[in-house]
């Protein structure tokens, strides 16, 4: 009865967002008309899907949009069509459940990785890499050498999903999907930039002079991402520039985020379909160094200027952390944790310490208060605080472990802009201008909404550290 209150409250706001829209816009067709002109995939039973998320209807030009001078727009409309195209591809592709079968492999690692990541990475870097003339570097995290295995060959299944998502003709053949695969494989084992690499970075400085990298995870979160909608499967596409080892943009997409901050629905109801939440559901954050952090439809209206409603920049709408200066509706004593849905994100319990360093007390199990927590996989946990979602994310892994930079690089560009703070446990920036990896010497990751959060958040960490 819940799950049927929750679904009708959910397609009311729908509605009551579509009237607006209606109005705005000037459309004249009925909801059930427009929904249905929309090319959506759906599910069926056995996990296929018959078609895929196209864009929403034609939008009038003078509607908010990101502004015409916001810093770097002219690397973000590229960026921001590859990754809504990738969105096409895992939201085809991802399960409803846990018990869904995808394709896939488990790397050497023991992280799993499917057809979705492959693909993901693909589309994105062969898109930037044409927009951009092959100048640019690209850091990301799939070979093309795990496309076979003693499973066979994945490169076929792949080049069907582009052709169902009507991106065959970017990418046509098995040859060109290990190229474009392998755009992102410019480093060693260790998350040393290629000598290489160096060489064609010191070639195409831009003409500012500085050195410009980007760096993807194309499905970030993939155990959420094979968790399943139904189960509260989060991940994001992320994708982040780096100039001299400094991100300066952030692109996180969250096909499964609800699309308002006060929806906190973050498994799909049990009626739900993508016909009757794509209002309410998905989103991407956007956010370049010195310009503010923006939150924009997963699939905008169509550009009249470009007739391609993938580079749109329609329905930004600008957001901020919870307010930091102790005046604000969340008091420190309430500060809310987002933290993942795995243990191994918290081995030794040094998260729960803090949590009780700041509210005073944990459950009766001995972890965070569930009122004060929010649980979800990948770096989506950013823009739920970017947006006044949470105020603390932390990660703290065991001290062997070092950190990819893709895990966090966009992440910091998005919480910075909304006004948060991404620091190591000592509360210095990060470096990310190692490599592919972080320096072995961060020995975590703390992340708030800043100002008096992110003090109180160091403080808990270092008596937390001295009662070890």
């Amino acid at each position: 009865q819940r799950t049927k209150m929750t679904l009708q409250c959910r397609i009311l706001k729908a509605a009551t967002l579509y009237s607006f829209v209606t109005k705005s816009f000037a459309f004249h067709a009925s909801p059930k008309a427009l929904l249905n002109s929309f090319p959506v995939s759906r599910l069926d039973g056995g996990g296929g899907v018959s078609r895929c998320l196209s864009s929403l209807p034609t939008e009038e030009p003078g509607k908010k949009e990101l502004p015409s001078d916001y810093p770097n727009i002219d690397r973000i409309i590229p960026a921001l069509s590859a990754i809504r195209k990738a969105c096409r591809i895992t939201m085809l592709l991802q399960p409803n459940t846990v018990l869904s079968s995808i394709s896939g492999i488990t790397k050497s690692d023991t992280s799993p990785v499917t057809i979705g990541d492959f693909a993901a990475q693909a589309i994105v870097l062969n898109i930037l890499n044409e927009a951009f003339d092959g100048q640019d570097i690209f850091v990301a995290e799939e070979g093309s050498s795990n496309l076979v295995s003693d499973k066979g060959d994945l490169s076929n299944e792949i080049l069907d999903v582009f052709k169902k998502c009507g991106l065959g003709e970017i990418i046509s053949d098995a040859d060109d999907l290990k190229r474009s695969i392998d755009l992102g494989q410019t480093y060693t084992s260790d998350g040393k930039l290629q000598k290489s690499v160096i060489e064609k970075q010191e070639l195409y400085v831009g003409s500012d002079g500085k050195k410009r990298t980007w760096c993807l995870d194309p499905i970030d979160g993939t155990r959420g991402f094979l968790r399943g909608k139904r189960e509260g499967g989060q991940y994001c596409i992320a994708l982040a520039l780096m100039e001299d080892g400094v991100p300066t943009i952030g692109i996180l997409a969250c096909p499964n985020l609800p699309s308002s901050t006060s929806d906190d629905n973050y498994e799909w109801l049990e009626d739900e379909t993508e016909a009757n939440n794509i209002l309410t559901r998905g989103c991407i954050f956007v956010a370049s160094r010195g310009g503010g952090c923006y939150q924009l439809p997963l699939f905008a209206q169509m550009d009249i200027a470009t007739n391609n409603g993938d580079e749109s920049t329609v329905g930004a709408n600008k957001i901020n952390v919870t307010q930091n200066d102790g005046n604000g509706s969340v008091p420190l004593n309430q500060a809310r944790f987002c933290i993942g849905v795995e243990k191994y994100g918290d081995p030794e319990g040094k998260v729960s310490a803090i949590a009780k360093k700041i509210h005073g007390e944990l459950d009766e199990l001995g972890d965070i208060l569930s009122k004060y927590t929010r649980r979800m996989d990948s770096q989506v946990k950013y823009g739920v605080a970017a947006r006044g979602g949470a105020e603390i994310i932390t990660r703290l892994p065991k001290k062997s472990y070092v950190e990819w930079i893709w895990d966090h690089a966009a992440g910091r560009v998005v919480i910075e802009e909304a006004g948060g703070l991404q620091t190591d446990v000592n509360g210095d920036l990060i470096n990310y201008g190692k490599g592919a990896k972080m320096d072995p010497d961060v020995d975590g990751i703390l992340i708030s909404s800043g100002g008096l959060f992110h003090k109180q958040l160091l403080k808990a960490y270092k008596e937390q550290e001295a009662e070890r």
